[in-house]
Protein backbone atom coordinates (compact mmCIF):
# COMPACT_ATOMS: atom_id res chain seq x y z
CA UNK A 1 0.00 0.00 0.00
CA UNK A 2 1.30 3.25 -0.51
CA UNK A 3 3.81 5.09 -3.25
CA UNK A 4 6.01 2.95 -5.47
CA UNK A 5 8.29 4.12 -8.11
CA UNK A 6 9.67 1.81 -10.50
CA UNK A 7 13.13 2.77 -12.97
CA UNK A 8 13.32 1.15 -15.92
CA UNK A 9 17.14 0.95 -17.39
CA UNK A 10 17.00 0.37 -21.40
CA UNK A 11 19.39 -2.09 -22.68
CA UNK A 12 20.99 -3.32 -26.33
CA UNK A 13 19.96 -1.16 -29.04
CA UNK A 14 18.07 1.10 -26.61
CA UNK A 15 19.19 3.40 -23.91
CA UNK A 16 17.57 5.77 -21.00
CA UNK A 17 16.12 5.30 -17.91
CA UNK A 18 11.99 5.74 -17.36
CA UNK A 19 10.64 6.54 -14.10
CA UNK A 20 6.48 5.04 -13.48
CA UNK A 21 4.97 5.74 -10.12
CA UNK A 22 2.36 3.38 -8.82
CA UNK A 23 -0.10 4.26 -6.06
CA UNK A 24 -0.93 1.22 -4.66
CA UNK A 25 -4.92 0.94 -2.86
CA UNK A 26 -6.44 -0.69 -0.80
CA UNK A 27 -9.42 -3.19 -2.04
CA UNK A 28 -12.77 -1.29 -1.75
CA UNK A 29 -16.09 -2.20 -0.28
CA UNK A 30 -19.54 -0.72 -1.62
CA UNK A 31 -23.07 0.02 0.68
CA UNK A 32 -25.42 -2.94 0.82
CA UNK A 33 -28.19 -1.00 2.56
CA UNK A 34 -29.01 2.10 4.06
CA UNK A 35 -32.02 1.95 6.22
CA UNK A 36 -34.06 5.24 7.65
CA UNK A 37 -34.89 5.53 11.11
CA UNK A 38 -36.37 8.03 13.10
CA UNK A 39 -34.02 11.29 13.57
CA UNK A 40 -30.89 9.05 11.90
CA UNK A 41 -30.16 6.04 9.72
CA UNK A 42 -28.34 2.82 9.78
CA UNK A 43 -25.67 1.93 7.15
CA UNK A 44 -24.73 -1.52 6.34
CA UNK A 45 -21.97 -2.34 3.81
CA UNK A 46 -20.10 -5.49 2.08
CA UNK A 47 -16.80 -6.02 4.73
CA UNK A 48 -13.57 -6.16 3.22
CA UNK A 49 -10.89 -7.96 6.06
CA UNK A 50 -8.33 -7.88 3.76
CA UNK A 51 -5.69 -5.08 2.76
CA UNK A 52 -7.86 -2.95 5.13
CA UNK A 53 -7.56 -1.49 8.73
CA UNK A 54 -11.05 -0.30 8.90
CA UNK A 55 -13.60 2.06 7.04
CA UNK A 56 -14.44 5.87 6.63
CA UNK A 57 -17.85 6.70 6.01
CA UNK A 58 -19.22 10.05 5.14
CA UNK A 59 -22.98 11.36 5.07
CA UNK A 60 -24.25 14.73 3.56
CA UNK A 61 -27.19 16.47 3.05
CA UNK A 62 -25.46 17.99 -0.28
CA UNK A 63 -25.19 15.83 -3.41
CA UNK A 64 -21.37 16.80 -4.08
CA UNK A 65 -20.86 16.82 0.04
CA UNK A 66 -20.12 19.87 0.99
CA UNK A 67 -19.74 20.40 4.72
CA UNK A 68 -20.28 16.57 5.13
CA UNK A 69 -19.43 14.46 8.09
CA UNK A 70 -17.10 11.97 8.53
CA UNK A 71 -17.01 9.02 10.52
CA UNK A 72 -13.76 6.48 10.96
CA UNK A 73 -14.73 2.75 12.00
CA UNK A 74 -11.53 1.69 12.85
CA UNK A 75 -12.19 -2.23 13.40
CA UNK A 76 -12.19 -3.62 9.68
CA UNK A 77 -14.83 -6.52 10.93
CA UNK A 78 -17.92 -4.31 11.27
CA UNK A 79 -20.41 -3.94 8.78
CA UNK A 80 -22.96 -1.65 9.82
CA UNK A 81 -23.13 2.08 11.71
CA UNK A 82 -25.93 4.02 13.41
CA UNK A 83 -25.80 7.70 12.42
CA UNK A 84 -28.08 9.68 14.81
CA UNK A 85 -29.18 12.89 16.42
CA UNK A 86 -29.82 14.13 13.02
CA UNK A 87 -32.93 16.42 11.28
CA UNK A 88 -35.97 14.74 10.64
CA UNK A 89 -37.63 14.28 7.04
CA UNK A 90 -34.01 15.33 4.95
CA UNK A 91 -32.32 13.63 2.53
CA UNK A 92 -28.76 12.99 3.02
CA UNK A 93 -26.45 11.21 1.15
CA UNK A 94 -24.25 8.31 2.36
CA UNK A 95 -20.83 7.08 0.89
CA UNK A 96 -18.05 4.68 2.04
CA UNK A 97 -14.49 3.67 1.92
CA UNK A 98 -11.68 1.21 2.80
CA UNK A 99 -8.47 2.63 4.52
CA UNK A 100 -4.68 0.65 5.36
CA UNK A 101 -2.90 2.25 8.08
CA UNK A 102 0.98 1.56 6.77
CA UNK A 103 4.68 2.69 8.31
CA UNK A 104 6.17 5.19 5.36
CA UNK A 105 9.76 6.23 6.29
CA UNK A 106 9.08 5.20 10.13
CA UNK A 107 5.66 7.23 10.43
CA UNK A 108 2.10 5.95 10.30
CA UNK A 109 0.20 7.15 7.09
CA UNK A 110 -3.65 6.61 6.14
CA UNK A 111 -4.27 5.16 2.63
CA UNK A 112 -8.21 5.27 1.16
CA UNK A 113 -9.45 3.00 -1.51
CA UNK A 114 -12.15 5.52 -3.88
CA UNK A 115 -15.07 6.22 -2.89
CA UNK A 116 -18.13 3.76 -2.89
CA UNK A 117 -21.17 4.61 -4.91
CA UNK A 118 -23.15 7.28 -3.52
CA UNK A 119 -26.94 5.99 -1.58
CA UNK A 120 -29.13 8.30 -0.38
CA UNK A 121 -31.41 8.04 2.43
CA UNK A 122 -34.87 10.40 4.00
CA UNK A 123 -34.84 10.19 7.90
CA UNK A 124 -38.18 9.21 9.44
CA UNK A 125 -40.50 11.92 10.69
Amino acid sequence: MGKYTVTVTLQGNYSGKVKLTYQITPKATSISRVAAKKKGFMVKWKKQTRQTTGYQLQYSTSKKFKGAKTVTIKKNKTISKSIKKLRTGKKYYVRIRTYKTVKIKGKNVKVYSGWSKVKSVRTKK
